[in-house]
């Protein structure tokens, strides 16, 4: 039995849980390059000023609710019980989703709420000093927003499992484009000031994003319920507490996981008081393959995974997980030497404009650095935890977050009020952290299958794509060194007082110097070597039997 029907859709193999990645992907990539529109703009308009690192704090004070309560949790808890009710009623599932909606929607205005009146208590009576006043006062401001953002997140669970991923992906480019007019438009004042508007402006965008979703979630709802139906919820309905262990066990993981990541921001600070706004320029670029391939493949894996568990099709399990595997190690180890030959050229292309100094530039790219180290980890483990939550496992993820979050901020102190290092070694950190995740998820779940994860055929594509990614930096490297001036090389030897290229024109050509000889060594010996993973990413097979590959 090698394939088994999906609800309402054709049969779930690699080869659908690879259109729905692309799907997935071609949203998340046009959102992405708005988001470093975004990221650019703000580093050109208010540069690395400390009252723009305090709104970046706060806004990951305010993302904390959302990442709670709107994303990771809240998904793998609701798509393995969805995909069960479903199977018995289509009806069933779409009540589900509406009851879920509505009590969600009560508890997060009574939590706000309630996380706003403390918040303006500890500013009236607290006594703080004037940075940290400053950035409770802009998280209070922010906090409304997130009740959208996590419905965002709801929604989205919604329509993967219906297969929407193009719509979900792309959806938050109406956030990144609020935020952008938001910025242009406070060019000119003083950052102290533009940050009140600018998060006022947060919650505008986060409603944005959501509104891209709500037609087609009614839509769905609409198809097994009448409109009387859809707006007379049993709030808090039985069914609702049945997945309520799974998502408590959930926020306990993802909520370390999110405190380690607001508790980054305050080390930073720590270290400096441009420290965030260091660290929040390095994850936005790390995070554009993390959310275009670990984060695609991840949304487009749960839904099957769940499928074929509940229809008792244990090798189309495994088989779709080391297809996952492949993929993302064909996509993501190639970005992650990118990162390190790449990294220094295109922050400065991005952001080495206006009031974007260069030191702010070399302290974004060393950030960068440590990010780099732990991106394939970590897209390891977005695609390990679905394949515990799809046999509602949660109990495994959460330990595993919470020992590699205790470790993160253990080695983080150590780093930041031990040895005195800056931000930088905050990326570090994590990097480090990810990785111990990585082994610990991966042990747990070889136990529990009986098996390797990785077959001779993943070692075999591992080995072929890592030959070529390692040929292309290499190549990248002498390049820059000898032809293009890329400082990289003199920053690994250790040497002081680098300069970079501010012209843009002369930022451009450097960078596309770069990557052009990257990709054209990596993609030449892909078909050298005949990396199959790696020449199906662009539709490219040498031999017919590399269509079984997909299959």
């Amino acid at each position: 039995m090698g394939v088994f029907m999906s609800q309402d859709g054709p049969p779930d193999t690699p080869r659908t849980v690879s259109r729905s990645t692309y799907a997935f992907l071609s949203g998340t990539f046009l959102s992405r390059i708005t988001g470093l529109g975004r990221d650019t703009t703000m580093a050109v308009v208010f540069g690395s000023n400390p009252a723009i690192a305090a709104f970046m704090v706060a806004f990951r004070f305010a993302n904390l609710i959302r990442r709670l309560f709107g994303e990771g949790p809240l998904s793998s808890g609701f798509v393995p019980h969805f995909e069960q009710m479903r199977a018995d009623s289509p009806e069933k599932g779409a009540a589900f989703f509406r009851d879920l909606f509505f009590s969600l929607s009560l508890f997060l205005i009574f939590l706000i709420g309630g996380i706003e009146v403390v918040l303006f208590g500890v500013l009236k009576w607290g006594n703080l000093q004037p940075d940290n006043a400053q950035i409770l006062y802009l998280t209070a401001l922010m906090l409304p927003g997130i009740l959208f953002i996590c419905l965002f997140g709801l929604s989205s669970a919604l329509l993967q499992c219906e297969r929407k991923f193009f719509v979900t992906g792309f959806a938050p480019v109406a956030f990144n484009l609020v935020w952008i007019a938001a910025t242009l438009f406070l060019k000119g004042k003083d950052p102290s000031v533009a940050v009140l508007p600018l998060s006022l402006a947060i919650i505008v965008a986060f409603f944005m994003q959501w509104a891209m979703l709500a037609p087609q979630t009614f839509g769905q709802l609409k198809r097994h319920l009448t409109w009387k139906q859809c707006f007379t919820p049993q709030l808090f309905s039985m069914e609702m507490r049945r997945v309520f262990k799974p998502l408590l066990l959930g926020i306990v993981g993802v909520g370390a996981v999110q405190i380690n990541s607001t508790l980054d921001a305050v080390f930073a600070r720590c270290a400096s008081l441009e420290g965030p706004a260091y660290l929040w320029y390095a994850i936005r670029i790390e995070q554009v393959p993390l959310a275009l391939f670990g984060i695609a493949l991840s949304a487009a894996l749960l839904p099957p995974l769940s499928r074929a568990l509940e229809s008792g099709v244990y090798e189309q399990y495994l088989k779709l997980l080391r297809f996952a595997f492949r993929r993302s190690f064909s996509l993501i180890f190639p970005c992650s030497l990118g990162i390190f030959v790449l990294g220094i050229s295109g922050i400065n292309f991005l952001y080495g404009h206006g009031d974007f100094s260069m030191e702010a530039t070399y302290q974004t790219a060393i950030c960068l650095w440590g990010y780099g180290l732990g991106l394939l980890p970590a897209v390891f483990v977005l695609l390990l935890a679905p394949a515990f939550y799809a046999s509602r496992e949660f109990r495994i993820p959460m330990i595993g977050s919470v020992v590699s979050v205790l470790m993160n901020i253990f080695v983080t102190s150590v780093f930041v009020f031990g040895l005195g290092w800056g931000a930088f070694s905050i990326a570090i950190a994590t990097s480090l952290s990810a990785w111990f995740n990585y082994f610990y998820l991966s042990y747990h779940l070889s136990k529990k299958v009986g098996e390797p994860l990785f077959d001779p055929a993943v070692f075999s594509s591992f080995l072929r794509t890592g030959a070529c990614s390692l040929i292309a930096a290499t190549a990248t490297l002498l390049v820059g060194k000898f032809f293009v001036e890329d400082p990289t090389l003199l920053i690994v030897a250790g040497e002081t007082g680098v300069s970079f290229i501010r012209d843009i024109k002369m930022q451009c050509m450097q960078f596309a110097a770069l990557c052009g000889t990257f990709l054209l060594i990596f993609f030449s010996y892909a078909w050298m070597l005949n990396a199959e993973d790696v020449l199906e990413l662009i539709g490219v097979r040498r031999k017919a039997g590399a269509a079984a590959t997909m299959e």
